[in-house]
């Protein structure tokens, strides 16, 4: 059972267009995952509608806005289309296979950097300092105790994730700040999709020695 999830707040910027690239990517992904954020998102995104349609923009400020848009999408790099209708390719790591999220489904071929039992592919998502990586972490292993000068969200793809006394499943929206310190762990092995916006500090142990390298890390 899913028991993290984005707040309303952040669901409703989602639906307005206002969060970062890599927030957007993971808010979607959680919502094909959690038919309840995805059902309050759906009538948020009916409201929102309604509202614009009730509250025209005059003619002469559309035209500079929609030219705006029209220029920023085109900067955007092209990205292979995938259809509701095509079946999901699955990503493939550590000799195990796990389906996507069909906001991830581009990303199924993965350059891992593999550091003892993690391995990172970092996403070609970012946009206000935000930044997007794929996360497996093997059966037992554990990230080394660290709190944030940002902000960090663990989507939970697969697998199970034990952060202090509450263990996540598959699904879990999971936000962390400067505000928390932590060590997660997994018993049965994760994948994960995360973003930050700001490198982590370590603070126990030999792992302080890795702050000297977090911003490659970040």
């Amino acid at each position: 059972m899913i028991k993290a999830h984005p707040t309303h707040v952040m669901l409703r910027a989602f639906a307005a267009g206002e969060l970062p690239l890599p927030l957007t990517v993971g808010v979607s992904a959680h919502c094909e995952l959690c038919a309840d954020c995805g059902a309050w998102l759906h009538a948020c995104e009916e409201e929102l509608a309604a509202r614009h349609l009730e509250t025209p923009a005059p003619e002469e400020a559309m035209v500079p806005a929609l030219d705006a848009m029209l220029a920023e999408i085109l900067q955007q790099p092209l990205l292979p289309v995938v259809s509701a209708a095509d079946p999901v390719p699955e990503l493939r790591v550590a000799g195990r296979e796990y389906p996507l999220p069909r906001a991830l489904a581009r990303y199924h071929e993965a350059d891992w950097r593999h550091v003892g039992a993690i391995r990172q592919h970092r996403l070609p998502l970012v946009e206000q300092g935000a930044r997007a990586s794929l996360l497996h972490i093997e059966a037992g292993g554990r990230i080394p105790e660290h709190t944030h000068q940002g902000y960090e969200l663990t989507l939970l793809l697969a697998g199970n994730i034990q952060d202090g006394e509450v263990r996540y499943q598959a699904g879990d929206f999971i936000w962390r700040d400067a505000s928390h310190s932590h060590s997660p762990h997994t018993p049965d092995g994760c994948l994960c999709y995360t973003v930050l916006d700001a490198p982590v500090r370590f603070t126990r142990g030999l792992s302080r020695l890795l702050n000297g390298l977090r911003d490659r890390l970040y």
